[in-house]
């Protein structure tokens, strides 16, 4: 078996399918490969993701049926399959409109300075408000806009600082319950009710609603998200939907400067950190 497959006929046969190739195949290949990546990395750990393998999972079904001749449940396959567009179209629309804000997304940078002066000043206020159990709920615009959350937020556009901060979310506060928005390293909104993970989610059972807020958000969008947990009086860092627990007030605003794109090098060295 072994000799006829490493047969010269069967060597030479698969030189010329090699050098057949042209270059425009490789890009095919390589653009087909990019978007099944980025399509199982935009479904991972959602319901859409589980949604996805039992498709798989119907179309070895449909196989097995046409296979062994089991007409009715042949004939049941083929009638759902015939309209699986529009079945596709209801069960990823989430995802499809997040994976399309995120393709045209822009690629300008924002104001380097008024985001430093934020980074900064959310680190102070979200340690501070660990140590006292205090629960907080801090938004990064990043590229895809965070818009429709502001407004039906409360408005401020003010410059962001820890006391206001601290004052935002503090329990007695009226917009304490909601997140906080930052676009352009100014405060946008406070108040602000974010898309929660839905309760069947597999990873909405470990976390409260702060956190359930900020991972659905993290998913809709490539904001980067604070969470100050009240019950353990700790700071996370939210994106893509993975949840980060931050070590210390230098890490949190390292990973902050990091993914808003500025040099954490070139900042430390403007603020005069060591």
């Amino acid at each position: 078996m072994f000799d006829k497959f490493f047969s010269s006929d069967a060597t030479e046969a698969l030189v010329d399918a090699v050098q057949a190739i042209r270059w425009p195949d490789g890009v095919d290949i390589f653009l087909v490969a990019l978007i099944i990546y980025q399509v199982i990395r935009l479904v991972k750990g959602t319901r859409s993701g589980q949604v996805l393998i039992g498709l798989c999972i119907l179309g070895a079904t449909n196989y097995l049926a046409n296979r062994f001749q089991l007409l009715t449940l042949s004939f049941l396959i083929s009638y759902f399959i015939s309209n699986l567009f529009l079945v596709l179209v209801v069960l990823f629309s989430t995802d499809i409109r997040r994976g399309l804000a995120r393709a045209g997304r822009f690629t300008f940078s924002k104001t380097n300075s008024n985001i430093l002066e934020a980074v900064n000043e959310v680190v102070r206020a979200s340690f501070f408000m660990a140590e006292k159990r205090t629960g907080a709920l801090i938004a990064f615009e990043r590229h895809v806009s965070l818009g429709e959350y502001v407004e039906a937020g409360a408005r401020l556009q003010s410059v962001v600082s820890d006391r206001l901060l601290l004052a935002i979310f503090n329990t007695q506060a009226p917009l304490h319950d909601g997140a906080v928005i930052i676009q352009d390293g100014k405060l946008a909104a406070a108040g602000c009710f974010l898309p929660l993970l839905p309760s069947e989610d597999h990873v909405s059972q470990f976390f409260g609603t702060r956190h359930r807020a900020a991972i659905g958000l993290s998913r809709e969008s490539d904001a980067i998200i604070v969470v100050v947990s009240e019950e353990r009086g700790l700071v996370s860092l939210v994106r893509d939907g993975d949840v980060e627990v931050m070590m210390g007030a230098g890490m949190l605003r390292d990973r902050l400067l990091t993914h808003m794109g500025l040099d954490t090098a070139k900042t430390k060295k403007t603020t005069g950190r060591k």
